[in-house]
């Protein structure tokens, strides 16, 4: 039918990102930016303690700091973040005692940053220490004392057992155990976090600016603490650079600063130095996995049991506990993409004297895929197979879709079996299998490992918050030009050009002539923002689903306008025609001069204007991309250095909207998961003092570091509209493991297997040097 949709122009096309113009220029406007006449700054003066009581907070010299406005602490502020679930009470700023090094007590506000930290440096606090909690066994038994001296320190106790589970493990004829420990990571965002408010001095509206993933949570969680109408706030998000979950939380500064903007009549603004963020930011992973496995003599795996200790720190974050998030989605995503009939699954998630945990790209997916795959890897090794062999043994064919794991989720068709033969042909992994015998000989210790992934999205609740839909408004311009607004909030994934794409070719038009709007609760219709994954599924699923009603008024129209039937008009190169007849044609650009300023010649039942807000429920509560990962690494095992010699990436997405972006999503995934794998780590000493609290302590991977990634792509389509899946996440789910067993295939002369991260350079020499004790003792 000549009315319907015409093969995309845009979608699935590598269009270059619109937003780059004025970013690569400098002409993005960030939170540091923001420069409102009579703006104050904001110093916090934090805890240097990780558990101590409050015993007093003296302010007096502070105060005689010339420039130096007000100083606020808990009982000046009065605010506190509430955590029903959890039983726990956090002040915004610490009152009576401390709990984490880092947690601000006193807010300084001053004619500028200079004049605050210089004040902040004169406030005197006196505290009496007490022994923090530190060890995540220990913490679960309550030792050596209890965070919050009300409520043990275990706050969540979970447990998933599948039926027949017992009888399955202890019949199996093989059994490994495992320990997989990951460590303190967190998403170091090239911008740190900042907020700035200002109260409307006419109408009394207090607008937030922050750099943030979800602008209508922080609107709803500000109007909650404050305790006014979520119309009384407006939260605008300006460019944010990077997030990766760490920017959809809702940390006490927000309310702080706009408190205090309340309270002086007057903008402030506080923007998070460096070392700050690695104090404060939400950290992520710590977390323990004891894992058995039972598994047969050909390899197939029966039977998982894993108890997983998660350490959430201090406190939880509103609606999305850190250690939480991180042990149900390893636990829930245990299998991958493997036929394993049973499970057996503890959780215990416990509090610590350490900055809380929160959500970092693919929350609990890499360490889950480091299990998964590690398990594999192990069972190959227990066997002396092949691990490629191990994993098609195990693997979830086409055939079993719609497949029902024993985690209770049910995927949707993937390509879990085509994307492992993919990324073994493009290894050629037989000739290297040939070469690394040889280069063994030689002294070169090389590996190669594999990760197959599975990433839930457009899940309804994730670090995004519990919103299992999305909006989109699309309103056609007198000008005949497009303007879309999203309640998503991008933190540099591309979605104005992505969003645009959709949109263009539903509605005949060039992409660059549809702008995108984001990040404003004025504008924007009320969405769960940018987490999960879920903007290319939901957020495209909005978009398609308003293109179409705009579609629909703008044939209705057209033709009208040509007295043509509905169904022979075609939207194209921005104009609508007669079907078969080109020169019976009206441009974009009058159909809405018509519907705006001519509306005498509408149709009777038409309204005027053309303008539309849809929201859009996908069919299933997740869809499930998947892929697979593939490392060759070198080990040089008189340094313990690694290189990565060559990566190699199948990815499958479902419907691509632009490969361009989808690979570099991928790209920055890989370059990530090198730094989870071999760099990333944020330590505490016996005091509970974080002791990688600069960039020359907290290792971050450089582009040395990061090889050519080859990638590829498969397309199976989801039940969403448009086809699509999520992708943002994947690629950091799936290196850290990848890696994992390359450096384990690597040293396998050696008898090493990797079950810890990140891998640092004098465990590996400590290895190598133990196995050659142990060697020429044998000898």
């Amino acid at each position: 039918m000549a009315g319907e949709v015409l093969k995309p122009r845009f979608t699935g096309a590598r269009v270059t990102r619109l937003e780059d113009a004025r970013l690569l220029r400098g002409q993005g406007s960030y939170l540091d930016d923001i420069d409102v006449p009579g703006m104050l700054e904001v110093a916090f003066v934090r805890s240097t303690r990780a558990a101590a009581r409050i015993v007093s907070v003296d302010t007096t010299e502070a105060r005689k700091i010339p420039g130096v406005h007000a100083i606020f602490t808990a009982e000046d502020l009065g605010l506190s973040l509430k955590f029903n679930p959890y039983d726990v009470v956090q002040p915004v700023l610490a009152k009576d005692e401390v709990r984490f090094v880092g947690e601000p007590i006193v807010a300084v506000v001053a004619d500028n940053r200079y004049i605050a930290e210089d004040a902040a440096e004169l406030v005197k606090v006196e505290y009496e220490n007490l022994e923090p909690v530190l060890d995540m066994r220990r913490a679960l038994e309550d030792g050596p004392r209890r965070v919050h001296s009300h409520r043990p320190n275990l706050f969540d106790h979970r447990e998933i057992i599948s039926d027949g589970f017992s009888e399955a493990f202890s019949s199996a004829p093989r059994r490994l155990q495992l320990t997989f420990r990951v460590h303190r990571q967190t998403g170091v965002t090239l911008e740190t976090r900042g907020c700035a408010a200002a109260v409307d001095p006419l109408g009394g509206r207090l607008t937030v600016y922050v750099g943030h993933q979800s602008p209508h949570s922080v609107r709803s969680l500000l109007a909650r603490v404050l305790g006014i109408p979520d119309n009384r706030i407006r939260v605008v998000v300006p460019e944010v650079g990077g997030g990766f979950g760490i920017k959809a939380m809702f940390y006490p500064e927000y309310a702080a600063v706009a408190q205090m903007a309340r309270r002086l009549g007057k903008p402030v603004k506080w923007v998070s130095d460096r070392t700050e963020a690695l104090f404060t930011d939400a950290h992520a992973r710590d977390s323990l996995h004891e894992v058995e496995v039972a598994f047969e003599e050909d390899g197939r795996i029966v039977a998982i049991k894993d108890h997983v200790i998660g350490d959430t720190g201090a406190y939880p974050f509103p609606g999305f506990p850190g250690a939480v998030g991180e042990s149900n989605w390893a636990t829930e995503m245990i299998t991958g993409p493997y036929k394993i009939p049973h499970v057996s699954i503890f959780i215990d998630n416990v509090f610590s004297n350490k900055a809380p945990l929160g959500p970092y790209r693919g929350v609990g997916g890499p360490i889950g895929a480091q299990v998964q795959e590690g398990i594999v890897d192990a069972v190959a090794r227990a066997l002396g197979k092949d691990p490629v062999e191990v994993r098609r043994v195990n693997m979830i064919g086409p055939e079993d879709f719609p497949y029902h794991t024993p985690t209770r989720n049910v995927y949707d068709p993937g390509s879990y079996q085509e994307s492992l033969a993919r990324a073994v042909q493009m290894l050629e992994y037989d000739e290297f299998r040939k070469k690394q015998a040889e280069w063994r000989q030689e002294g070169r210790y090389v590996g190669v490992g594999f990760c197959v992934f599975v990433e839930p999205s457009a899940m309804a609740e994730s670090e995004a918050g519990s919103t299992p839909y999305e909006a989109a408004t699309i309103r056609v311009e007198p000008s005949g030009t497009v303007t879309a607004a999203f309640g998503l909030g991008p933190t540099g994934q591309g979605h104005e050009t992505t969003m645009a794409q959709l949109i263009a070719d539903r509605l005949g038009v060039d992409v660059k002539d549809v702008v995108v709007l984001h990040g404003d609760t004025d504008s924007a219709p009320f969405g769960g923002g940018t987490g999960g994954s879920r903007s290319g599924t939901i957020g495209g699923g909005a978009a398609l689903r308003a293109g179409d009603e705009m579609r629909k008024k703008i044939v209705k129209l057209a033709a009208h306008i040509l007295e043509a039937a509905e169904e022979d008009i075609v939207l194209e190169g921005g104009q609508a025609y007669v079907a078969g007849v080109p020169a019976r044609a009206i441009s974009i650009r009058q159909i809405a001069r018509v519907a705006y300023t001519d509306v005498a010649r509408l149709p009777k039942d038409m309204q005027p204007g053309l303008e539309v807000t849809i929201r859009y429920r996908p069919p299933l509560p997740a869809t499930y991309s998947n892929g697979t990962h593939a490392a060759v690494v070198e080990v040089d095992v008189r340094t313990g250095f690694v290189k990565v010699l060559d990566y190699v990436v199948v990815n499958d997405c479902g419907r691509l909207i632009n490969p361009l972006i989808v690979e570099g999503q991928i790209h920055g995934g890989v370059a990530q998961g090198i730094g989870s794998a071999f760099l990333e780590e944020l330590r505490y000493d016996e005091d509970g003092q974080l002791v990688t609290g600069s960039l020359m302590d907290y290792l971050l991977p450089e582009s040395v570091d990061v090889p050519r990634v080859r990638v590829e792509h498969i397309e199976t389509p989801s039940s969403s509209e448009g086809g699509f899946k999520g992708m943002g996440e994947g690629s950091l789910i799936a290196a850290p493991g990848a890696l994992a067993n390359a450096v384990s295939d690597a040293l396998a002369p050696f008898g090493v297997f990797v079950t810890e991260l990140p891998i640092l350079p004098e465990q590996i020499t400590a290895w190598v040097e133990a196995a050659k004790r142990i060697a020429a003792k044998g000898a």
